[in-house]
């Protein structure tokens, strides 16, 4: 857990301040919300492009401009959603793949993967954990005028704003507005949301 975080239940992680980078590869860039352990990043690795031995989880959000290939991580499980209106063409291990906005491809990190049909820069939010040491799931959720979001014991929480307005309040955290790709961090205790909007919701759980 980074300092920034540590002994805190909510914070709020504004998408202004997400840390940019290109990948392993050269051929995309993306925005790190949040990362456990040195090195992991979303299709790339550290700047120096060494990947760390036992990489944790990183949950971030991957521009992609065209047909490219995607990293391989080997022992880390990727989840994949889709944020922009016209969806994400992806071939995973030969297979065509097409996703719809808001929907969510979940893949091995050593598959080889490639968008397709890309024409435009897309965006899509990505979940990898390492196998050995996490589970993860990504979803997209609603808020209908409000909801709660609670964290299992020992899990980590992520809620993103992809669209409409919402405002969150929760411990230690006084109500306010996200803009689109804010991130809220849920350690414990009950996160509220009011408003109208598309969220995604991402959890981590360490493996026993």
């Amino acid at each position: 857990m980074s300092d920034a975080v540590e002994g805190r239940a909510l914070v709020l992680l504004p998408a202004d301040r997400h840390r940019s980078y290109r990948w392993r590869n050269g051929l995309g860039t993306a925005t790190e919300m949040a990362v456990e352990s040195v090195g992991l990043r979303t299709d790339g690795g550290r700047d120096d492009g060494d990947a760390p031995a036992a990489p944790g989880w990183t949950l971030s959000i991957a521009t992609v401009e065209s047909d490219v290939a995607f990293s391989s991580f080997p022992g880390v499980d990727r989840q994949l959603m889709a944020l922009s209106a016209g969806g994400l063409g992806l071939v995973i291990d030969g297979e065509p793949v097409e996703l719809d906005r808001w929907q969510v491809a979940a893949f091995d990190g050593a598959s080889a993967v490639s968008s397709r049909g890309v024409v435009g820069p897309t965006l899509d939010l990505n979940l990898m954990v390492s196998r050995d040491r996490f589970r993860g799931s990504l979803e997209v959720g609603v808020v209908d005028g409000s909801r709660l979001v609670t964290t299992p014991p020992g899990a980590t929480t992520f809620v993103v704003l992809l669209d409409g307005t919402v405002s969150a309040a929760g411990p230690g955290l006084d109500r306010c507005a996200l803009d689109v790709h804010d991130a809220l961090r849920l350690e414990a205790g009950t996160l509220s949301l009011t408003g109208d909007a598309t969220i995604a919701l991402a959890r981590i759980l360490p493996r026993l």
